[in-house]
């Protein structure tokens, strides 16, 4: 089997052109398996959940909707090449299942009903975020070789820089959205597509405390069953539950001597696949007894702050610790240390229990205007 490198460059030239207009990877995905004699390619993510569907070509549509109809997507065969491919970017099927296994296991004899072959897996991103382009065999044929493997290793570095970039505009729009909700006085916690936390708005962190908080980058409550209800309803909006009644209430957090704060979890959605996306849900926080909103605008101006040290002093006050602060509004923790040594030296505090007990201060002379 020869691979056409001239139709295999020019599908992938495409990559960039998809960044901006996503509609089109169905395109490349075609193009790159006329190129390699593939009976089929799709992308798709290792971890977490795709709320808006896999991207693949038109071949291997059946094939995808009999492997989730099966539950193959919770026994998957092919995570024992992941080592592999972790340290090598790529992986064939051969590398990791005997020919034996090949013929008698179940996870193969379901693929083969769709005519489904051997694969050849590239990586691109990393960590809990890797992503898979996986390109199909027939059944009947034989599989790719380390020369085919070596060739498709150099697509890596096109899909890492659509992907990039498409994960920055994806970030970009909720950092709008942050701002846009702020102004409207809604809380709003965003998450990617595993439910963990990706930004928090300063309305949000107003909200925050004992008894709602963003622990290891997860909301989470006082009460575990509360803590499993916000799970569960990410889940739903990770899928079509969110369209199930059931699924699809807002969750009350009760507080000790006030009244609760209601949590609706909603789908993003856009242009841009979930599997490239920042974040695919928001959790929008309405406070039914709420406090004094302090406008950052305002705290700036009456400490003397710049708008990214009185946005992190409003996280801290609302219950964030610097670490969380610094995770929500999608800066390291040494530019979140920076700023609050900058805010310490203008409101001459020296610890965050007094910066906090000065911004809530400020909070009630606000109110009291």
């Amino acid at each position: 089997m020869l691979i056409d490198l001239h139709k295999l460059d020019r599908a992938l030239d495409r990559t960039l052109e998809a960044a901006f207009n996503p509609a089109i990877w169905p395109e490349i995905l075609q193009g790159v398996a006329d190129a390699t004699s593939a009976f089929g390619v799709n992308i798709v993510p290792v971890k977490g959940r795709f709320p808006g569907g896999l991207i693949s070509t038109d071949s291997l549509l059946p094939a995808l909707e009999g492997y989730f109809d099966g539950g193959w997507d919770k026994k998957e065969w092919r995570t024992r090449g992941f080592p592999i491919l972790a340290a090598r970017g790529t992986v064939l099927e051969q590398h990791y299942t005997s020919r034996t296994q090949f013929e008698t296991e179940e996870y193969y004899r379901a693929q083969s009903k769709f005519g489904l072959g051997r694969t050849c897996i590239v990586g691109f991103n990393g960590g809990d975020d890797l992503t898979c382009f996986v390109l199909h065999r027939k059944m009947d044929e034989d599989p790719f070789d380390t020369e085919h493997e070596s060739i498709f290793g150099l697509m890596r570095d096109r899909l890492m820089v659509s992907t990039t970039i498409m994960k920055n505009m994806s970030a970009s729009k909720v950092e709008g959205m942050v701002e846009a909700f702020d102004k409207a006085t809604i809380g709003a916690v965003f998450f990617n597509r595993h439910g963990k936390v990706t930004a928090i708005n300063a309305e949000a962190s107003k909200s925050m405390g004992s008894h709602l908080t963003v622990f290891q980058n997860e909301l989470r409550t006082g009460k575990s069953e509360q803590t499993a209800k916000i799970r569960k309803r990410m889940q739903a909006v990770l899928g079509t539950g969110w369209l199930q009644p059931q699924d699809n209430q807002p969750i009350l957090i009760e507080r000790e001597h006030q009244r609760p704060l209601l949590l609706r979890i909603q789908r993003l959605g856009g242009a841009i696949p979930d599997v490239f996306s920042h974040s695919v849900g928001v959790c929008l926080i309405e406070d039914l007894n709420p406090r004094s909103k302090t406008d950052p605008a305002v705290l700036s101006q009456v400490l003397g702050l710049t708008k990214a040290e009185a946005t992190l002093a409003m996280s801290l006050a609302g219950g964030l610790s610097l670490q969380q602060s610094a995770t929500a509004r999608s800066i390291s923790y040494e530019t979140a240390r920076t700023h609050l040594r900058s805010i310490f030296d203008k409101t001459g505090t020296h610890r965050q229990t007094e910066l906090i007990a000065l911004i809530n201060a400020v909070s009630g002379n606000a109110k009291a205007d």
